[in-house]
């Protein structure tokens, strides 16, 4: 199958990486999907309607607002997930389901590189190249710990995952949003099997990222000290021979990730591991969020509290509830002075959230100069 890698997959250290933003709140708005995770990863392989070309469209946004890396639209492309949503009936049937998706997903992601490439001069894109990362999500629901199974039975359903993703060549493998230490630890064991069996003898970038506390950014949503999760990854990849190119922090409020930024750069700075972050842009948090299914109606913004100086009030979000790009960017600018390598957007962070960013980014290098 045709790559999209250089001989050369890693960017050069500590050089600044633009991620890209959310996918799914996107598809919504552009009217196919419904907002659910499962219509926005199937409309990859709607080639014969508008869903795989308006999936290409946000990527070419993401690109065009300067953006280095683009993910995969295939977060909930996982073997429970087809079970569940009536997609598949075994275990088989699943895991190739999850190949269909997700090399979907990795072909549109290819297929809007190409075209942001032919938009440049001469069809040739300025500055460095644009690089996919694979998405490598939790196999459960999200941000509900007790969900998760042990290790050992996670790693089948990421060795799917992960073979995939490395057959399709893609640039880097985004291990995000995992709410716990097993989550990250299953798909370390995964990758060391398919390296085992395979004999690779080079393998994408692997970058963690872990969800936090929106109100208790110190743990992750499973209550395991973040610090813990840092340092267990790290230790695993050395046991099992695997490279960590960056460990960060996701879908969590800005505010959130400011304060887990300063534990993790401590435990990275000795290291050759980025520092990676990106987050949420809604002003209903996922703690709100998680604590309106639990019937709790005691919600109010003064809630998200943070010890971080730069706070996003509640009237520093438009009418939709969407943090305003300035804001955001104003984040993005802190995060990278506070050491972060790898910043982008997660869910409700659009195309033009990451415009703000760059177009900071821009102005902040200029002014240094």
């Amino acid at each position: 199958m045709e790559s999209n890698r250089n001989n050369d997959t890693k960017y050069p250290p500590r050089c600044r990486i633009l991620l890209d933003g959310g996918m799914g709140h996107e598809l919504k708005n552009r009217g196919v999907s419904d907002g659910s995770f499962l219509a926005g990863v199937l409309a990859n392989a709607d080639t014969n309607g508008d869903g795989a070309r308006v999936v290409e469209s946000v990527h070419c946004d993401f690109l065009s607002a300067g953006c280095d890396v683009i993910t995969t639209n295939s977060f909930v492309a996982v073997p429970p997930r087809m079970i569940e949503c009536g997609l598949a009936t075994d275990e088989a049937s699943a895991s190739a389901s999850c190949v269909k998706l997700i090399t979907a997903a990795v072909d549109r992601a290819r297929s809007a590189i190409t075209k942001y490439n032919l938009m440049c001069d001469n069809g040739e894109n300025k500055g460095r190249p644009k690089k996919i990362a694979g998405s490598v999500p939790p196999l459960t629901e999200c941000y509900f710990a007790e969900k998760v199974p042990q290790s050992n039975t996670l790693i089948p359903g990421y060795f799917a995952i992960l073979s995939t993703l490395l057959e399709s060549g893609v640039d880097i493998l985004l291990a995000e949003t995992l709410s716990t230490i097993r989550e990250a630890t299953a798909i370390l064991k995964a990758l060391h099997c398919i390296s085992e069996t395979e004999k690779r003898s080079q393998n994408p970038s692997l970058w963690i990222s872990f969800t936090i506390h929106d109100d208790k950014p110190l743990l992750l949503r499973s209550g395991e000290q973040l610090l813990d999760a840092c340092r267990s990854v790290i230790k695993e990849a050395r046991l099992l021979n695997i490279s960590i190119d960056a460990i960060g922090v996701n879908c969590s409020t800005p505010a959130a990730i400011s304060d887990a930024l300063i534990i993790l750069r401590t435990e990275l700075e000795s290291s050759n591991i980025n520092l990676m972050c990106y987050g949420n842009c809604f002003r209903t948090t996922t703690s709100e969020w998680i604590r309106l299914l639990n019937n709790d109606n005691r919600i109010s913004c003064e809630d998200n509290s943070s010890l971080e100086v730069i706070k996003a009030g509640c009237d520093e979000y438009d009418k939709d509830g969407y943090m305003l790009p300035e804001t955001y960017a104003r984040y993005a600018t802190a995060w990278a002075e506070a050491g972060a390598i790898i910043i982008g957007g997660c869910c409700g962070c659009s195309p033009v959230h990451m415009k703000a960013v760059a177009t900071a980014f821009e102005m902040n290098a200029t002014e240094r100069e």
